[in-house]
């Protein structure tokens, strides 16, 4: 499955957005396992990086959590939607601001991975996906 191309939404926001979706209508339970980084790469055609950005979003909207070694699952009980504060950085941090520094330091990786993103669509269109040397 690929990612439109014409959007102008980065495609790791693309990716977090189709999650919650999923997430919210109930096709991944609570309890459930999400698909790993690697299992996104390779369903939405996207760099590694990316995908992983794609799961630090949700898991700042706390709509996932991780343990390390098992993965990536759906939070139980998932937050309210109708929280206003939900899917903010202060949901994820226990209701503190973010610091100043996070904020920046996120914002430039989101910044940084639009890049990559960029750049990995460009080397594909020059044919560097294929592997092969000549």
């Amino acid at each position: 499955m690929k990612l439109p191309k014409d959007s102008d939404t980065p495609p790791y926001r693309l990716v977090a957005e189709e999650l919650r979706r999923q997430i919210r209508s109930g096709r991944l339970k609570p309890g459930e396992r999400v698909p790993s980084s690697r299992d996104l790469e390779a369903t939405y055609e996207i760099a590694n990086m990316t995908a992983r950005s794609a799961l630090r979003i949700l898991r700042d909207e706390g709509l996932i959590y991780s343990m390390p070694g098992r993965g990536n699952f759906v939070a139980d009980p998932l937050p309210s939607e109708a929280d206003p504060k939900a899917g903010t950085p202060e949901a994820a941090s226990g209701g503190r601001m973010p610091t100043p520094e996070y904020v920046e330091l996120s914002e430039r990786l989101d910044a940084i991975n639009a890049r990559l993103d960029g750049l990995l669509q460009v080397f594909q269109q020059l044919g560097g996906a294929t592997g092969s040397k000549k």
